[in-house]
């Protein structure tokens, strides 16, 4: 089979390789998925670039998100999974999320823990199933993590982004009223698209006033954060008692100042997302929900390109650029 492996720290050209191996067998506990998309997140990207961490082996197939079909199990697993559907997560991870695993999606097949082969519904294409594991589940964490959202006003920075525009959705699916923050008008078309009541052009608008102008001072319920840096200073201003922050990126400045009595007096709850660590039980409820949501069609992840597998690095030099607006996949 064929297969892409990162196998250096640097650039994506010189540093991602197609190469063929021997089709893996699965383990114990594993089962093997023949590949059709692997999903290209910024956090890949990073991790190919040496931001996120060192090599581990002296080759690496890389990404953690994908979809495809079981086509082989290993021992301890259901012989009825083989056919099944499945969008893959946390692939590219060690167990605890907080290092990097040597097997990844950007493959034919992948062997992977039989448990982080989630069912994918026949209602969602296998391009939408690379979408999940990072993107959707990111958000669903960052929307949800405080509890029910319904009747809430939630505030999504970056509305637009891949984990945004999946936050807009599954905010809307839970019954929020969601205000999105965008930096173009093709951006706010897509919000609106997404479903966001409201959205404020950051670049052009005053953020704090714009919402105290349409929701009043300290109306905001929730924030979906993509970066907290920016936005974290004018949080006393804007957000209701205990209203919660869900924020997984800061990337103005990634040890950003907090101004922590302002928050406290208004007990206002920051929580920190990070994907690749949430508890078993997050991820399950998580599943649960985007699989919901994939059946009645209030999850759409927006898909800006596509390449193929032999145009990895192409790939990543392009959602390394930041000019995608939405996911970016290698079609297998």
């Amino acid at each position: 089979m064929k297969a892409i492996f990162c196998v250096a720290r640097g650039a994506a050209a010189e540093v991602l390789k197609a190469q063929d191996i021997e089709t893996p067998e699965p383990g114990p506990g594993e089962v093997r998925v023949r590949m059709h998309s692997s999903g290209v997140n910024p956090s890949d990207v990073k991790l190919r670039s040496g931001v996120q961490g060192p090599m581990v082996a002296e080759r690496v197939v890389i990404h953690n998100d994908g979809a495809g079909v079981i086509d082989a199990v290993g021992k301890a697993v259901n012989q009825a999974r083989i056919g099944e559907r499945v969008w893959l997560y946390n692939i590219n991870r060690s167990p605890d999320g907080l290092s990097q695993g040597i097997s990844g999606t950007a493959a034919e097949y992948a062997c992977v823990p039989a448990d982080l082969a989630a069912h994918l519904p026949d209602e969602a294409s296998f391009e939408t199933g690379a979408c999940l594991g990072v993107p959707a589940m990111t958000a669903h964490r960052a929307v949800s993590f405080a509890g029910d959202v319904a009747g809430k006003t939630l505030l999504v920075t970056g509305g637009a982004g891949a984990v945004g525009h999946s936050a807009i959705q599954i905010s809307k699916a839970k019954g929020a009223r969601v205000i999105a923050t965008v930096s173009s008008d093709a951006k706010a078309a897509i919000a609106r698209d997404a479903g966001a009541d409201l959205t404020v052009n950051y670049k052009s608008e005053d953020l704090e006033a714009r919402l105290t102008e349409e929701l009043g001072r300290n109306a905001v319920d929730h924030v979906v954060e993509v970066d907290l840096a920016a936005h974290v200073n004018i949080y006393p201003k804007i957000l209701a008692f205990d209203a919660t922050v869900g924020a997984y990126a800061s990337s103005s400045d990634m040890t950003p100042q907090i101004p922590f009595y302002p928050l406290a007096f208004r007990n206002i709850c920051l929580q920190p997302v990070f994907v690749y660590s949430m508890s078993t039980a997050a991820k399950a409820q998580a599943i649960a929900d985007i699989n919901d949501m994939l059946v009645h069609g209030t999850l759409t992840p927006r898909i800006d390109q596509s390449f193929a597998l032999d145009d990895a690095a192409s790939a990543h030099e392009t959602v390394q650029s930041g000019t995608l607006i939405g996911n970016a996949i290698l079609k297998i």
